[in-house]
């Protein structure tokens, strides 16, 4: 590996020459460029002419995004879609502000810029380049090279994330470099340029030392990305292994707070109620006629309090379908980890004490733990759905609920045979 790697002192001067966080804002100011020019062209059948209002207009977006931390996040592999939105819509509100300022200062009416052709068009444009830029980045895995990573970790942290990489293999694949976390010699300036990394991951039980710390905080200036071993688990496997949890209690309720409360659990209710009253609405002239056939069973449910969920006697595709009144009653959602009976959470959660975050979200009727479903020469099943489930807690969104909702049905309506 390290032979094919480029010099370590060309790697690292080239770095520093162009930063990472220069190339994102550069991207950005060029794919808005371009496309206004090709808007306009499409518009007047000619070339913009290069003037204040569009050149002001690009240079104020990219210096907004710089100071929101876009372009870092970008460079880093950090920028989420809900910090990318609000930053866009705080770039485009500062940018029309400034616009209606410097009106005024001339001495124009303020629907001069109300009215201007450039500028709600040049913001437009100005969203979509900066989403095609973080499309970009979530899905480099698609066309670039495979990444290289150093995994720095304690050997029981080893030996459980290279079990899971060997049952259920990377979701974005990647070249590994394991290094011990005890007694580590000093990491080498110029490491990343031999090994050609992309970034380095750290265990809960390694300490770096002081000279370690500014190497590695030097290497996150020139590009290297820097994740926690569950970090990286989450990005490369779309799986966190229960092993790599914080051992403290208020750690991990800091991690998995997104999963209680904040917008996005209210949005997921508010979710819920509707998909729910909307499919119970439409399956009503059924109701009487399955009320036979209806099958009730003790599940534990959000903070271990138990409920009756209700389903349709014998198993089947369809046999779930009943618990629309569970997600409409709150006990339940549409998404979420599958509901277990009090005692086989109790098994849970005595082999590993991270079970017990499942509980702080209501069980859902389909979740990412079941979607595809474990691989074949996994044993134990439920392992492999908390590793999933442990993910969703973390990642949960409005958006991955509908991709999880879609594929259910997806395979809910299509028989197995016609799947690919």
């Amino acid at each position: 590996m390290s032979s094919s790697a480029p010099g370590p002192g060309a790697a690292l001067a080239a770095a520093t020459r162009f930063p990472p966080v220069l190339r994102a804002a550069c991207s950005d100011g060029l794919l808005l460029g371009l496309s206004w020019c090709a808007v306009y062209g499409w518009q007047f059948g000619a070339w913009p002419q290069l003037s204040r209002g569009p050149l002001g207009l690009i240079l104020a977006w990219l210096l907004i995004h710089y100071l929101l931390g876009t372009y870092t996040a970008l460079a880093r592999h950090q920028l989420d879609l809900a910090r990318q939105l609000r930053n866009c819509l705080a770039a485009a509100a500062l940018v029309f502000a400034l616009a209606a300022a410097s009106t005024l200062l001339r001495g124009q009416q303020l629907e001069a810029t109300m009215s201007r052709s450039f500028l709600l068009p040049g913001l437009a444009l100005g969203l979509g380049t900066n989403l095609l830029l973080g499309l970009g980045q979530s899905t480099a895995h698609l066309w670039r090279p495979q990444q290289q990573w150093l995994l720095i970790a304690a050997p029981e942290e080893r030996a459980a994330l290279s079990q899971a990489i060997d049952v259920g293999a990377c979701a974005i694949p990647c070249g590994i470099e394991w290094r011990a976390s005890q007694a580590m010699p000093p990491l080498p300036e110029a490491l990343p340029a031999w090994l050609a990394l992309d970034g380095v991951a750290l265990g809960l039980q390694h300490q770096p030392s002081a000279a370690d710390r500014a190497t590695l905080l030097a290497w996150q200036q020139q590009g290297l990305r820097l994740l926690s071993l569950a970090g990286w688990a989450e990005t490369f496997l779309q799986r966190l292994p229960p092993e790599l949890l914080a051992t403290a209690w208020a750690e991990r309720v800091e991690a998995f707070s997104h999963a209680r409360s904040g917008p996005a659990a209210r949005l997921k209710r508010l979710g819920d109620l509707f998909g729910s009253g909307l499919l119970l609405a439409l399956l009503a002239p059924l109701a009487f006629a399955l009320r036979p056939r209806l099958h009730r069973d003790a599940c534990g449910g959000r903070d271990g309090r138990p409920f009756s969920r209700i389903r349709l006697a014998g198993s089947g595709r369809f046999s779930a379908l009943p618990q629309l009144l569970n997600v409409w009653r709150g006990e339940m959602s549409l998404v979420g980890p599958r509901p277990l009976s009090l005692e086989a959470l109790a098994r849970l959660e005595a082999r590993f004490p991270g079970a017990e975050l499942r509980q702080w979200m209501r069980p859902g009727m389909t979740g990412w733990g079941r979607i595809i479903g474990p691989p074949p020469e996994e044993p134990d099943t439920l392992a492999w759905e908390l590793a999933r489930d442990l993910y969703y807690l973390r990642n949960h969104s409005l958006l991955l609920d509908l991709r999880l909702l879609a594929t259910s049905l997806l395979l809910l309506c299509v028989p197995a045979a016609w799947r690919p």
